[in-house]
């Protein structure tokens, strides 16, 4: 078992206004899962279609939200969406976890989850966990391979990874899957 610091920066503090219940929507959606397995592929299937949704042209996404307004909600202020959605996932899985409350890590697809949140403290947490106990580690990178919903959002987060290390010099190693 390894506790979970809270973050020490909130994603609902920083979040704008109108995004702040899209979030928490998320959360609540994950949360109802009896255990780790279903959120986890809660989790993936929620992101992954958010993923889909961002890669369509703008017009089309306001056309499916209804109003344009809500556009710059989950995106950017003009309104085209994020021009990486791979940027964004960090944010939103920290905001998922955050909902979540938990205070500690205990499960592959629970370690495997909190290493793609933009909070240090989750990615710390799931790495302790890791590192505790070798097996912990292996059942985790078992996971990482057998899934391939997590393994989609893994290569959608490659090129975050890749920026965090370069911003981060030698301590990115943290934040990286092994």
């Amino acid at each position: 078992m390894a506790t979970i610091a809270t973050p020490a920066r909130s994603v609902f503090e920083t979040s704008p206004e109108k995004l702040r219940p899209f979030l928490h929507s998320l959360a609540g959606r994950v949360s109802g899962g009896a255990n780790w397995m279903v959120r986890k592929k809660t989790v993936c299937d929620l992101l992954l279609g958010l993923d889909a949704f961002f890669a369509l042209p703008a017009e089309e996404r306001r056309a499916l939200m209804g109003a344009e307004d809500d556009a710059a909600s989950h995106g950017s202020q003009d309104g085209t969406g994020p021009e990486d959605f791979r940027n964004v996932l960090p944010l939103y899985v920290g905001a998922i976890l955050e909902g979540l409350k938990e205070e500690a890590v205990t499960q592959p697809e629970q370690a495997a989850i909190y290493m793609l949140s933009i909070h240090p403290e989750h990615q710390m947490a799931a790495e302790e966990w890791m590192l505790a106990d070798p097996r912990n580690g292996k059942a985790v990178r078992r996971m990482m391979r057998s899934d391939r919903r997590y393994r989609q959002l893994m290569e959608r987060m490659a090129d975050h990874w890749k920026t965090a290390r370069a911003g981060q010099g030698s301590s990115a190693t943290a934040s990286s899957p092994r």
